[in-house]
């Protein structure tokens, strides 16, 4: 995406020679006022290289990929960075982040932050459906008679409403999976089941009631997101069929 070049005068000025200090400094300021972090350094070179190309509406999604590398190199957390590029916006007048620079900002977080890996969602960071398939098809087989799959292991599944517009379902989905990946660090499996729906095998514990209850409160609370538990099949083969079946949107189950 080259990007809109900015021609209002607030902005680029008469000559256009500053228009990117100029917007550097704006976005900075607005940046700032709506949360950025005090402790983390908010310059980086690919921040000029930003207003530049938001300037003379050059490679604009390139510049917002690389934006998202140094940020994650950085250490500043994909939901921080999402909300920088939000300032962005508000300062440029436009009236939401347009959905190919919010992916283009999480990928290039999601790149900075790890070695891509085969079988992950470049935008949520999440392994995707295939992998989870081919993950419960290992558990199953590795079930015993007196310990089958549904009595030691249980699938959680986290959904955005469908309804909430793209950009706004993409950022929540990013940031979901940022923090759904540091919630669960015993081994669970995370998969994106679609664009609205996050599917994790967990093993069944004595805590995993309290768990998933307080996350359920923090997630309806902090992303408008709600969680529920279910029950895996007996068998691998209707186990691909409830996968199938908890992906499909509200509308159509």
């Amino acid at each position: 995406m080259g990007g809109p070049g900015i021609d209002r005068p607030d902005v680029a000025g008469t000559g256009g020679v500053d228009a990117d200090i100029r917007l550097r400094a704006r976005w900075s300021r607005r940046s700032r006022a709506t949360g950025w972090p005090p402790r983390d350094e908010w310059w980086t070179p690919a921040v000029d290289a930003v207003c530049r190309a938001a300037v003379t509406g050059g490679g604009l999604a390139d510049c917002c990929d690389r934006l998202g590398r140094a940020r994650a190199r950085s250490g500043v957390a994909i939901s921080a960075a999402l909300d920088d590029l939000a300032a962005l916006c508000d300062v440029l007048d436009w009236p939401a982040p347009p959905l190919e620079l919010v992916k283009a900002l999480a990928e290039g977080w999601v790149g900075g932050e790890t070695t891509p890996k085969d079988c992950r969602d470049p935008l949520t960071g999440l392994a995707t459906a295939g992998y989870l398939r081919t993950r419960l098809g290992e558990l199953y087989q590795a079930a015993t008679p007196d310990r089958p799959l549904p009595h030691t292991h249980r699938l959680l599944v986290v959904a955005l409403d469908p309804a909430v517009d793209p950009w706004r379902r993409a950022a929540r989905m990013i940031v979901l999976g940022h923090e759904l990946r540091r919630f669960f660090r015993r081994g669970e499996s995370l998969a994106l089941l679609t664009r609205e729906r996050i599917g994790i095998v967990t093993r069944v514990t004595p805590d995993l009631p309290h768990r998933t209850g307080a996350l359920r409160d923090r997630l309806r609370r902090e992303h408008e997101a709600a969680l529920w538990a279910a029950d895996l099949p007996s068998s691998y083969a209707e186990a691909l069929d409830f996968l199938t079946d908890v992906g499909r949107p509200p509308s159509t189950e």
